[in-house]
């Protein structure tokens, strides 16, 4: 694996197990923006621990080639997932773009361990 795709892969775990952790501890900010969502505490928490997992999975995945491609299509999906969510509830065009940024980040890592 390349230096950039062993960075990229670092950054996308870490980002999803400390997003996925707050929504799952219930962090009152994280909470706020599940009701913005409308969405049930039970689902909220059940994205929140896919989040982690996946982040963890691309974190493993430094060293286990194929779970962390696997975390990283989990992950492709739970983002578009959030920004047809975002659709849903009318967010403003800021908040969209930066779900599409995470999606990019998440598909360039994933190409990028692909092509090495």
């Amino acid at each position: 694996m390349s230096v950039v795709a062993a960075v990229l892969s670092a950054v996308i775990g870490v980002l999803f197990v400390v997003t996925g952790g707050v929504n799952v501890l219930g962090v009152r900010q994280s909470l706020a923006v599940r009701d913005h969502f409308g969405m049930a505490p039970g689902v909220w928490r059940a994205v929140g621990a896919l989040e982690a997992a996946g982040g963890v999975g691309v974190l493993i995945g430094i060293k286990v080639a194929l779970l962390g491609l696997l975390a990283l299509g989990g992950l492709t999906l739970l983002m578009l997932g959030a920004i047809a969510s975002r659709f849903r509830v009318h967010d403003p065009a800021r908040l969209l773009l930066a779900d599409v940024g995470v999606l990019g980040l998440v598909v360039a890592t994933a190409a990028t361990r692909l092509t090495t």
